[in-house]
């Protein structure tokens, strides 16, 4: 059972993207599900990591991170890009423990 201080991560471990109602999909989405334990492998709109697979691990998600920021953090699927999309400003929505 979750602390009560724990809540469901709705933010990709490895870029900081939000997955929010209201953003770019219509339902808030949790790569790593509501338990934070089952992730959903499905694909980053923004840096493209494979949720469950290649940041299934702190050391594979940093050189994911690291090889997707020296390449110019390009945008995995490019039409979903905000026009206002901030990079800096993302990574900040990574907390600590994926850093």
């Amino acid at each position: 059972m979750k602390n009560k201080t724990e809540k469901s991560e709705n933010f990709c471990r490895t870029c900081g993207f939000i997955y929010k109602k209201g953003g770019l999909i219509y339902r808030t989405f949790y790569p790593w599900g509501k338990d934070n334990k089952s992730p959903t492998m499905d694909i980053c709109s923004c840096c493209g990591v494979q949720f469950g697979y290649e940041d299934c691990k702190r050391d594979a998600m940093l050189s994911y991170r690291e090889k997707w920021l020296s390449s110019g953090a390009e945008w995995f699927s490019g039409n979903y890009k905000p026009s206002n999309w901030d990079l800096e400003k993302q990574l900040k929505n990574i907390p600590d423990k994926y850093k």
